[in-house]
């Protein structure tokens, strides 16, 4: 093991298995601290620090540059395994090459458009199953593989937290850790106090539910990420908990990716909400990629069918009865106008699911005003259920109706009996069973209540469904796919609150909805649970739709919803021609660097020198390693370049030599010339969130309570609130210094690789 004093900057040694060059080194009594930058594929750009005597350091000799001369195989290896990892200009992508995934150019756009310094806030907007989580997962890995110290945040609904970190890491070799209330406890028992759980991890998944709470906001506060990503961002477009959580995360975060396959959920307001988020003082511009299949040169395999099904005499009588009592809500709807429409809007969605999901309905109404009743000028309004769940009304059915109350008991009872009576035999159940009979192959249907589709299995049985609901554990959830895909059952039933995340395009090809959802949103989200990259037979989405029912006027207004926020996605993706023509170029040369990677070993202590002939083009050609570093002596650029000697020979004179200083020359300035937009975007970005800090600083500052108000308690916890705000400027401003100096690159260093010389 190296001593401390015998470390000087420059010093090439071995930590941990890896390469690395001693950037300075400080003694502190028994204890010194090394500071490191990595010069291998798998820590280049990281700059590290470790401490002596409790690591052990191994100095590596200086590299011979002498070339030795070897066989044709043994050098084709050797600079097969050295051209493999390189990468030929700074913006090119580091992180692709190695991930297990099909190199598809329109999915490196969005990364591509974020290295080179366009934008640091992007939407993937593309049709479902054109792979989101892979193109924000590239940036992810891209943002960690570049940076020191960069920490990134996935925030997902809770369903898809494991998904996500199965993903990172089979593709990306990504671990995460998933931070809940129990990944949370766990952390914070094995961390000394006074340590943030949230501050240690390079890379965390949490779901918007959980971050949302205001103690789990508090810690987070005075945290910042390099990347913050936001799945199924649709979520967030409303006025809603979830979406000023997601403000506050975006605020700290130097860029910002947003995940929907359905951005519009018709409302423009909500859209430009969603459009914003993130967009710190308003002066970082959003870059929108919304790609459709045949978009990216792939057939659109999807053929839509809208059945109308005749209701049998019993359920067109229900029909007629609920839309008789419906239209006498309303007419009095000057007494509680909020919870009629509300009651009229459930009632006609659980009509529309199942005639027995109504008399469910109507039954819990009628025990809601017998048990607990409410004049209706004290009823309150009452808010929608969670979009999210899939269980039956419950207390929205309690909100006051008709003025009479023996009038409405009346009306209740006859629709209950008239619902009971249709639930006898429904006729777009019976049209269910039908397609399945005929389809002959594995169809998920979808349904929008739990005790729809339990009804439902019971009407199925003899197909033996399984069910997908939200009530189900992970671990029971994980069992349904499993057997479903693996051809234990043909036909799945599902709900809305259990289908994100689904990937079944392997096992099905058929989607049949019991019921139409309210927003387009819904159902496009439905199909794409086997409309997606992959599947390899045409997707048939089927709508079972009532004929001369409600359902027909929500097919209509589905319809034209989906018409408007068409137009209004209407346009290009951001970058055009231009980024379409670099991922191109790019995904080919990822490409040839996989191909290149098959079959080699690891690179000689030594330059390696291939001697051959050819007869009519005598000469040599050597090939550089050029580094570039910040006024810091951090290398932040690695390439190689190949130089052409007309002359034959064994070893590089002084005049080769001069040639690669003047090459190294342009590359910096190159760099720095590329650099330049990545930088300024950066500042600017930084700049921003360094204001948020330093307002939340004055909000929470302690020496803004005016004393008498507060006790001495209020005081300390302000004041600690305080420090951590500094704390966290002092790395912002950390940050920009090493943006700054990132603006002086200068040649670092540069050395021989291999060679071949061709001899007459």
């Amino acid at each position: 093991m190296m001593r401390p004093a015998a470390l000087r900057a420059g010093d090439a040694v071995r930590i941990r298995g890896e390469r690395w060059r001693v950037a300075a080194a400080a003694s502190f009594d028994e204890v010194s601290i090394v500071d490191v930058d990595g010069c291998e594929a798998t820590n280049q750009g990281t700059r590290a620090h470790f401490l002596l005597p409790f690591e052990r350091i191994e100095a590596i000799a200086s590299r011979s540059t002498a070339p030795r001369v070897v066989t044709h195989a043994r050098w084709r290896r050797a600079a097969r395994a050295l051209l493999a990892g390189v990468v030929p200009r700074w913006a090119s992508l580091r992180a692709a090459a190695n991930a297990r995934l099909t190199i598809l150019p329109f999915q490196l756009e969005p990364a591509i458009a974020v290295t080179r310094g366009d934008t640091c806030r992007v939407l993937i907007a593309d049709e479902v199953g054109l792979g989101k989580t892979i193109q924000a997962g590239l940036i992810v890995a891209e943002t960690l593989a570049r940076t020191p110290d960069a920490r990134a945040l996935i925030v997902s609904p809770a369903g898809l937290r494991e998904q996500w970190r199965a993903e990172l890491h089979a593709r990306f070799e990504l671990d995460a850790s998933v931070l809940d209330a129990e990944g949370v406890a766990r952390w914070a028992a094995q961390l000394v106090p006074g340590v943030n759980p949230w501050s240690i991890h390079p890379l965390a998944i949490t779901s918007i539910d959980y971050v949302k709470r205001p103690e789990v906001m508090r810690s987070l506060e005075t945290l910042t990420w390099d990347v913050v990503v936001f799945d199924e961002a649709h979520a967030l477009a409303g006025r809603s908990d979830r979406a000023a959580a997601a403000a506050a995360l975006a605020g700290r975060a130097r860029r910002v990716i947003l995940l929907t396959a359905t951005p519009h959920p018709g409302d423009d307001e909500a859209y430009a909400r969603l459009l914003a988020v993130g967009d710190v003082g308003a002066g970082f511009p959003l870059a929108i990629f919304r790609r459709t299949r045949s978009d990216v040169g792939l057939p659109h395999g999807r053929r839509n069918t809208r059945l109308r099904v005749r209701p049998t005499d019993a359920e067109a009588a229900m029909h007629r009865a609920l839309d008789a009592y419906i239209h006498r809500l309303l007419a009095e709807r000057d007494a509680s106008p909020a919870g009629a429409t509300l009651l009229a809007s459930l009632l006609t969605r659980r009509a529309c699911s199942s005639a027995c999901s109504l008399a469910r309905s109507l039954e819990r109404r009628m025990a809601l005003l017998r048990d607990a009743p409410v004049a209706a000028r004290d009823q309150r309004a009452l808010p929608f259920a969670d979009p999210d769940t899939d269980e039956e009304p419950g207390g929205e059915l309690g909100v006051a109706g008709l003025r009479d109350r023996m009038e409405e008991t009346r009306w209740l009872e006859a629709l209950a009996q008239l619902a009971r009576t249709a639930s006898a035999f429904e006729s777009k159940i019976d049209a269910l069973a039908r397609a399945i009979r005929r389809a002959r192959e594995p169809v998920l249907v979808f349904t929008e209540y739990r005790d729809t589709l339990q009804h439902l299995a019971s009407a199925l049985a003899r197909f033996a469904p399984l069910q997908l609901h939200g009530g189900l554990t992970s671990r029971e959830r994980i069992d349904v796919l499993r057997r479903f895909t693996s051809g234990d059952a043909v036909v799945l039933l599902a709900t809305d609150a259990a289908s994100e995340g689904l990937n079944l395009h392997h096992r099905c090809r058929l989607v049949i909805n019991l019921e139409l959802p309210w927003t387009p949103l819904r159902l496009e989200q439905r199909f794409g649970r086997v409309d997606r990259l992959g599947q390899r037979r045409r997707v048939h989405a089927v709508q079972l739709v009532a004929r001369e029912t409600p359902e027909e006027s929500i097919a209509l207004r589905l319809d034209e919803r989906r018409a408007r926020i068409d137009a209004s996605l209407e346009g290009p993706a951001d970058g055009g021609a231009a980024l379409r023509a670099d991922a191109e170029a790019e995904a080919a040369r990822l490409l040839s660097a996989r191909s290149l990677a098959a079959g080699t070993q690891p690179p000689a202590d030594r330059p390696l020198l291939m001697v051959t002939s050819r007869r009519d083009d005598p000469g040599s050609i050597w090939a550089f390693r050029l580094s570039c570093a910040d006024e810091g002596g951090q290398v932040m650029f690695e390439t190689i370049t190949g130089l052409r000697d007309e002359r034959t020979g064994s070893a590089v004179d002084a005049r080769i030599e001069q040639i690669a200083a003047r090459h190294h020359e342009a590359v910096v300035a190159d760099t720095s010339a590329s650099l330049t937009g990545w930088l300024d975007l950066a500042a600017r970005r930084e700049d921003a969130i360094a204001t948020g800090l330093r307002e939340n600083h004055a909000r929470l500052s302690a020496t803004l309570l005016q004393p008498g108000l507060f006790d001495r308690r209020s005081e300390r916890a302000a004041a600690a609130q305080a420090s951590r705000v500094e704390e966290a400027l002092q790395k912002s401003r950390a940050r920009q210094a090493l943006l700054a100096r990132a603006r002086q690159l200068h040649a670092s260093g540069r050395e021989l690789l291999f060679g071949v010389t061709f001899r007459p």
